[in-house]
């Protein structure tokens, strides 16, 4: 039994062992008086004693009688299936949705790919938790306003424009991390029915948005160097009804690719054109690694169509879920979804991360964790590349922590994911990636805590695929 536990739990858990070996079902417990001069404890040690047996299920009270044994409770019912047990799944759907869900449980994987947040053991993510800590003192019982932390909104227009922008604070939006952003500002662009052009492949949060608020999406496909093919997104617009475009001009998630200048500006410029708009994702952007940040679409904004979003979930801490929008000339319309929809977001993490940015602590941090995953990159692609199958692709990051990695076209990405469960590795599958379930073969790796540890992970997955290979070979052939 640990001595780390409270008394009055040592004496309960050596008391429900005790009565469950020699109690009688229905006999009556000494009196607490009794109990506590036996254990040498006051009454009130004794009387928690009892109520932890009681809600163990050991005993019951009866009133104005004392304490009595009931049947072992652990005697009587089945024993529930081990949790930590890991997911065998039957179908492909049940491994997608255990995927999915598996970053509830990070900790119970030996290897965790599958999750895109960032490292909180760095000295930046400890000092917000600080500043909190501090600010959590003050009086918070009051809403803040609908736009968001006054502070924080500043900080924010001001790292924008070292950022190379043009920025109002009255522009900015906070909203309750990137997701609710991406999902105001989908609503305040289009009509239910609405077609929409995604990246291919793409953020699975950004397709289940457009999914959930009613709009139909068209794939456009990105190359892992420059991003989305611009011939190819005019094809669609000339051929199809889009109303509007999604894209990350820096830092795309999954390809990690960032769109070159020229790009951006012949973007703009088809956007402008077609009278559209474009929600530039700029979820991943400060994490360039590039020595100074490059500008994203909305420095070519000259119609006002570029709206622009961005979170302080993958930079410092994935529970802030704090988040922000700039609305362009929608600015309004998406205020008043922001009102119908959540109203205003929490105001504690709010006020830390302005204090965080404030006091330097902030541009600190992303610089450094621009170098850390930078590394780390470089470390696990190496790693992939001396002992993954020949054949295979792996993109070459810009800066975020993800990684597309495209097997020889006869693997299958669900079957190295099932496999890789199997051990208590977690990946992402390529189907994620596309509303029509395309990259059968593909899977993201996110290295954001890649550590030398976990270099045995991916020789394990090596030699699953090395013997795929080899049945491959023999003509058991396995789709993907």
């Amino acid at each position: 039994m640990s001595t780390n536990l409270p008394k009055y739990l040592q004496l309960a858990e050596a008391s429900r062992r005790h009565l469950e070996n020699t109690g009688r079902v229905g006999e009556r417990l000494m009196s607490l008086r009794d109990f506590a001069s036996r254990e040498r404890v006051s009454i009130s040690t004794a009387q928690r004693v009892y109520e932890e047996l009681e809600r163990s299920g050991v005993v019951e009270s009866r009133p104005r009688s004392g304490y009595y044994l009931l049947t072992p409770k652990a005697q009587q019912v089945a024993l529930p299936t081990a949790s930590r047990d890991i997911l065998v799944a039957r179908t492909e759907q049940e491994l997608m949705e255990g995927l999915m869900s598996s970053a509830w449980h990070a900790h119970k994987f030996s290897a965790f790919f599958a999750s895109g947040k960032p490292d909180t053991s760095t000295a930046g993510a400890r000092e917000l938790s600080r500043v909190m800590r501090r600010l959590a003192k003050r009086d918070l019982m009051n809403y803040g306003p609908l736009l968001g932390d006054a502070l924080l909104r500043q900080e924010i227009a001001a790292n924008e424009v070292r950022n190379g922008l043009s920025t109002q604070v009255d522009d900015i939006l906070i909203t309750n991390g990137a997701q609710e952003a991406l999902y105001l500002g989908i609503c305040a662009i289009t009509q239910p029915g609405d077609l929409i052009a995604v990246e291919s492949p793409t953020y699975y949060g950004l397709t289940s948005a457009i999914t959930q608020s009613g709009r139909k999406m068209v794939e456009i496909p990105s190359d892992s160097r420059s991003g989305i093919c611009l011939p190819a997104l005019e094809l669609a617009m000339n051929e199809l009804p889009v109303k509007a475009v999604v894209v990350s001009s820096s830092v795309q998630n999954p390809l990690g690719c960032s769109m070159h200048k020229t790009d951006m500006v012949a973007l703009v410029e088809l956007i402008n054109q077609n009278k559209l708009a474009v929600i530039d994702d700029d979820t991943h952007g400060e994490l360039l690694y590039a020595r100074h940040r490059q500008c994203n679409l909305k420095a070519f904004d000259t119609e006002d169509r570029v709206l622009l979003c961005s979170t302080f979930s993958k930079t410092l801490a994935p529970e802030l879920r704090i988040g922000w929008l700039e609305g362009a000339r929608w600015h309004q319309q998406v205020v008043d979804l922001k009102r119908a929809v959540s109203a205003r977001s929490v105001s504690l993490p709010q006020h830390a991360i302005a204090h965080h940015m404030a006091e330097g602590h902030y541009c600190r941090h992303v610089r450094l964790s621009r170098d850390l995953y930078a590394s780390r990159a470089r470390a696990l692609r190496q790693h992939i590349a001396d002992c993954f199958p020949a054949g295979t692709c792996i993109s070459n990051p810009t800066g975020g922590y993800q990684l597309w990695v495209e097997l020889p076209a006869n693997f299958s990405a669900m079957a190295l994911a099932e496999f890789a469960l199997s051990q208590g590795i977690v990946i992402s599958p390529g189907k994620l990636f596309s509303h029509r379930e395309h990259y059968g073969h593909c899977v993201r790796l996110c290295y954001s805590n890649y550590t030398e540890e976990q270099r045995s992970s991916i020789e394990l997955m090596a030699g699953w695929l090395s013997r795929e290979g080899r049945m491959c070979e023999a003509g058991e052939f396995r789709p993907a």
